[in-house]
């Protein structure tokens, strides 16, 4: 297994969840606590020793891509992994023209990523805890298993903060460690899990091995929609895929009620 050197971040998306905040601003920039939505996956890249990060990004996204560049950013990340001693990743930019989905985002990278490993980090997923969801997921590629999912156990009282895309059905192999057997698809419909059920559930976050790239151009859907979903289960079909279930608490801050409960999180501390 390579090392993992590089990361994903799809932030094309019009954030559509998120009316009407995000109507006239950059998901990736409104506020979890003091610090936009973006830092988070940057640090959570950085504390995970990814060297470079594609960020994926529409020419509408002025704001989110001058504080990527600015010093805005820099000063942020020297208040938690600066003064660790950890180098923060090179930010390189890729435009996806019209918001067409995640799977058009991720495919867009496929030349710059030369046939390596990569993660990719959903930026409105988050997780606090002792560890960032991408390293703990690391580790466990050394089992000899390239494609690895971050997993959450989610209790039914806090399936509200869910979006239903990506529930997971798995089997248990080792202390954390799961297979994954399958991946639910987008549906409008709400999250309602039965009283006390405690359900898996995708936590945008993965590593893939280059090989995805072929699953995407399989399930390639219609121009106005290419999500990586059908991917993902194309793969789940003809490959073993583990998945780390993560220590720590995870918000779908793309939810306006993950949002809500993630901002409460951070000001309560």
């Amino acid at each position: 297994m390579q090392k993992v050197r590089k990361g994903v971040v799809p932030a094309a998306g019009l954030g559509t969840r998120l009316y009407p905040m995000s109507r006239a601003y950059p998901k990736e920039m409104l506020l979890i606590g003091d610090k936009p939505m973006i830092y988070y996956t940057v640090l959570e890249a950085a504390l995970s020793g990814l060297e470079e990060i594609y960020v994926v990004i529409s020419k509408h996204k002025d704001t989110l891509r001058n504080y990527l560049e600015g010093e805005g950013l820099v000063k942020d990340l020297w208040e938690n992994a600066g003064k660790k001693g950890v180098q923060p990743p090179v930010v390189r930019f890729v435009e996806q023209p019209l918001p067409r989905g995640s799977g058009e985002a991720i495919y867009g990278t496929k030349d710059m990523l030369a046939g390596e490993p990569f993660a990719v980090m959903m930026p409105d997923r988050i997780l606090f805890g002792t560890a960032p969801a991408l390293h703990q997921i690391i580790p466990v590629c050394e089992r000899g298993v390239t494609d690895v999912l971050g997993v959450l156990a989610v209790d039914s009282k806090d399936a509200r903060g869910f979006g239903n895309v990506g529930i997971l059905e798995v089997e248990h192999v080792a202390h954390g460690i799961v297979e994954v057997h399958s991946f639910s698809s987008k549906s409008k419909a709400p999250l309602i899990p039965e009283e006390g059920q405690t359900f898996f559930k995708y936590a945008g976050r993965g590593i893939f091995g280059p090989h995805f790239f072929s699953y995407l151009e399989k399930t390639r859907g219609e121009p106005e929609e290419w999500d990586d979903t059908p991917a993902i289960q194309a793969m789940l079909r003809d490959r073993r895929v583990l998945g780390k279930i993560l220590d720590g608490t995870g918000f779908d801050v793309g939810n306006p009620t993950g949002y809500r409960l993630a901002n409460k999180r951070v000001n309560d501390q």
